[in-house]
């Protein structure tokens, strides 16, 4: 591919191979691993864990280092658990407020083109990258996706107005494997209380 150096238009064929590929994909599981560049501190914290994801069913992240961390979607709540904390945060999710944010490409890559205009596409060893723009103001500035040969989304940087670049890796990548649903329901910690955002 051809390096575009003036802003592409929504269409351009990153978007609608990215788009073709995961509008097939049921269920996603792979290994992580999260640089976050913290701009006030200037210091960069490190994470590993795993992603599972499940059409119409949600998302989990599940960190393993450096502690034991979970987000999981069930597709109403955001459910958040800490090892060293005594509470679980429980959020209903508003898909009005959420809707155009980094949710909805978690959630649902496909969406990608309503929120984000494709700047630039490039070619980098045999990934191809997208640079991509906001299409409304909030907290991301920019943000960059590496996708590989078979269309698949192996390294995503975003970048915040805080000037924190959050940078995330994957790794094992699995689609269309057999997803428990059990996997993005909450089981309840007797030991914690849930508390409600």
């Amino acid at each position: 591919m051809i390096l575009l150096m003036t802003p592409v238009l929504c269409g351009a064929s990153g978007f609608d191979s990215l788009k073709k590929t995961y509008g097939g994909i049921n269920t996603l599981e792979a290994k992580f691993y999260q640089k976050l560049f913290i701009e006030n501190i200037k210091k960069a914290r490190d994470f590993d864990g795993e992603f599972f994801y499940k059409r119409e069913k949600g998302f989990l992240w599940r960190y393993t280092k450096p502690k034991a961390k979970y987000f999981l979607y069930d597709g109403q709540y955001m459910w958040q658990d800490e090892e060293d904390k005594t509470f679980v945060l429980k959020e209903k999710i508003n898909k009005e407020k959420t809707g155009g944010t980094f949710f909805d490409l978690v959630e649902d890559i496909t969406k990608i083109d309503d929120l984000f205009t494709l700047k630039q596409e490039s070619v980098s060893g045999d990934m191809t990258v997208l640079d991509l723009v906001p299409k409304k103001e909030g907290n991301i500035t920019a943000a960059k996706v590496w996708i590989d040969k078979q269309n698949l989304v192996r390294k995503i940087e975003i970048k915040e107005f805080t000037g924190n670049i959050n940078t995330i890796e994957f790794s094992a990548v699995k689609v269309n494997q057999t997803i428990s649903d059990g996997k993005f329901i909450y089981e309840p910690d007797k030991k914690k209380e849930v508390v409600e955002q």
